[in-house]
């Protein structure tokens, strides 16, 4: 789609969407692309601004948010996204194998990440029905029944840009140009 469409707004352009993106600025340092296209929606804006408020109060790692967020994102080939949480986990101190590793869509050398990145994985393929046995190795690997639920706020979350960034052509910040990434067949 074109800018058309989709405008880079700011708050001259999207006046209702002036709370987004003093949140943005607040949580951000800057008004990142994606905030600026989903301006168009300030509802949206505000939503996904809120969720990630949310999702870093749980009881989830800054490593763990990260694996979420990039599994999700990598899952739906965001090439916005996974630039985004590339550049944010490695900044947060995510080791770069696990970084490289979630990039690549391969297994965690870490146990534990990796059960999660499965389980997220099985979560958003199998719509929410995951079998016993998937929910058990999730549990077996450490994680809790309260974390399952943190699992679909995460996929809740990065849904909401994935998709606003597939049909709106976000492009990557320049903050983020080192990090960027392409769907394999793309």
């Amino acid at each position: 789609m074109s800018d058309e469409h989709f405008p880079l707004h700011d708050a001259a352009s999207a006046p209702d969407a002036k709370p987004a993106f003093e949140q943005a600025e607040q949580t951000f340092g800057m008004v990142p692309n994606l905030i600026r296209k989903m301006a168009s929606a300030p509802a949206l804006a505000e939503a996904y601004l809120s969720l990630n408020t949310l999702l870093q109060q749980t009881s989830m790692s800054p490593t763990e948010q990260c694996t979420l967020l990039l599994t999700v994102s990598r899952y739906h080939d965001c090439d916005y996204c996974m630039a985004a949480h590339s550049m944010t986990g490695r900044m947060t101190g995510v080791p770069d194998g696990v970084v490289d590793a979630l990039r690549e869509d391969r297994p965690i050398d870490d146990p534990k990440l990796e059960a999660l990145r499965q389980f997220t994985h099985a979560m958003i393929e199998q719509r929410g029905w995951v079998d016993e046995a998937t929910q058990q190795a999730f549990l077996d690997a450490g994680y809790t029944h309260p974390q399952m639920l943190e699992v679909i706020l995460a996929i809740g979350l990065k849904t909401l840009s994935n998709y606003t960034n597939h049909i709106a052509g976000t492009p990557v910040d320049e903050p983020m140009a080192g990090e960027r990434w392409t769907a394999p067949g793309a």
